[in-house]
């Protein structure tokens, strides 16, 4: 079920057409306030090596990430959206698994969320907001 820490397939907006639904991607699920869903963004593409991380962005190497069903991957707090349950944002709603890969354990979640939260507290104009 979509859930606050759950990774779940995604049509993420783009920056281009950011009320529209985007390209799949494997989101977190920050928050659930039913019918809205904040989530964000991921990235399978490899961080550039000796670039900074900027506030918000953390990178899941192969380890971590296989242990929550993935690919090593790049989560962007500061890039979020939020939008609709709906099959038009997530298109496997109807399924069983509604789109989850996978459920982020208590810890990394609390750590995520205090991240995202700090960002948005001292840093706010970092962080991208999409959406409808």
């Amino acid at each position: 079920m979509i859930a606050e820490g759950a990774f779940v397939k995604t049509l993420f907006p783009t920056g281009e057409q950011p009320r529209r639904p985007g390209l799949l991607h494997i989101c977190y699920c920050l928050a659930v306030t039913r019918p809205i869903v904040l989530m964000a963004y991921s990235s399978s593409r490899p961080w550039p090596s000796g670039m900074p991380l900027p506030p918000g962005v953390r990178i899941f190497d192969g380890a971590e990430a296989a242990r929550l069903n993935q690919r090593p991957f790049v989560l962007n707090l500061n890039r979020l959206a939020k939008l609709p349950l709906t099959r038009d944002w997530f298109p496997e709603l109807d399924t069983p698994s509604q789109g989850v890969v996978a459920v982020a354990p208590p810890t990394l979640r609390d750590q995520l969320l205090k991240t995202m939260m700090e960002l948005a507290q001292r840093r706010r104009e970092l962080i991208q907001k999409l959406g409808p």
